[in-house]
């Protein structure tokens, strides 16, 4: 599988560079494209209540801005030992709290996004024969600017 070109974060390949991909656990899964389509909620529209009236007024066009959201992302990230599973885990963890981030997914859009948290434990899996090493962890981000 060659996943080449489908996510860089600030120019950096993230399956060249570090075996990493947005991953899920399942077939029937889409965690990550659940929380890259949810939609931010709209910041407050000034309103006035008048007593003498049912519900509020509103400005004429009312100009509806979005709020931040937080967006978990899901990331698989594979290497040929467990040494060289280490370095690409720590090395990308550098990309990923170095301050804003551009994350590109290929045929989509793009996301500014900022780290915010790793939400659970990462979970690292090695091969019975030692052979393969591998890591499965969620990465909370704070999506600052939606739709820019």
């Amino acid at each position: 599988m060659d996943m080449t070109g489908y996510l860089t974060i600030n120019g950096v390949d993230v399956w060249t560079q570090f075996g990493a991909f947005l991953a899920e656990t399942s077939p029937e899964e889409h965690s990550n494209m659940d929380a890259l389509l949810r939609m931010p909620k709209a910041k407050e529209v000034t309103t006035v209540d008048f007593r003498e009236q049912h519900g509020v007024s509103i400005p004429q066009s009312p100009d509806v801005k979005l709020d931040k959201i937080e967006r978990t992302l899901r990331f698989w990230l594979s290497a040929d030992s467990n040494v060289e599973c280490l370095y690409r885990y720590y090395g990308l963890y550098a990309l990923l709290v170095s301050g804003v981030l551009t994350l590109k997914l290929k045929d989509f859009r793009d996301f500014k996004l900022l780290y915010s948290d790793m939400p659970a434990d990462p979970e690292f899996v090695t091969a019975a024969d030692g052979s393969r090493c591998g890591v499965l962890f969620s990465v909370k981000f704070l999506d600052y600017a939606p739709l820019k």
